[in-house]
């Protein structure tokens, strides 16, 4: 069997999928803000998670961007 070349380096893929991952959670916390209407400390508790991720996402996003510019030739910033 042929190995071909992937495209991406691993630790790229690995912020894509975190990325992707972390991005579906922030929609099922969402979903379970709803659920917690009627339980304000569920609900502050999930607010401060989902926060977090949003944070975590963030960060992820720039060291993506960064890893993106070394596939494409660009130096590191």
């Amino acid at each position: 069997m042929a190995q071909g070349t992937f495209p991406l380096d691993n630790l790229t893929f690995d912020l894509i999928t975190i990325l992707h991952e972390k991005s579906k959670a922030l929609e099922a916390y969402d979903k379970y803000l709803r659920d917690a209407q009627n339980d304000q400390q569920v609900r502050n508790a999930l607010e401060r998670i989902r926060e977090d991720d949003q944070r975590h996402i963030s960060e992820l996003q720039q060291h993506l961007h960064r890893c993106l510019g070394n596939v494409s030739g660009q130096k590191a910033a």
